[in-house]
């Protein structure tokens, strides 16, 4: 997420919700968690998960 411009809380909820979205629908498509696809994408989420508890234990 360093490279990425900075989004407002607003915006990192959204980002979070989609990619939970994308997330279950690609297990159900996959149907296994340990697919390629379903790996990047936990990957990116857990990212903006990351920046999303950071952000609340600083205010």
């Amino acid at each position: 997420m360093t490279a990425r411009k900075r989004v407002s809380d607003e915006e990192l909820s959204q980002i979070i919700a989609n990619l939970q979205k994308r997330l279950c629908e690609l297990v159900k498509q996959k149907g296994v968690l340990t697919d390629g696809a379903v790996v990047q994408v936990s990957q990116e989420l857990d990212k903006y998960i990351v920046e999303s508890q950071r952000r609340k234990r600083k205010s």
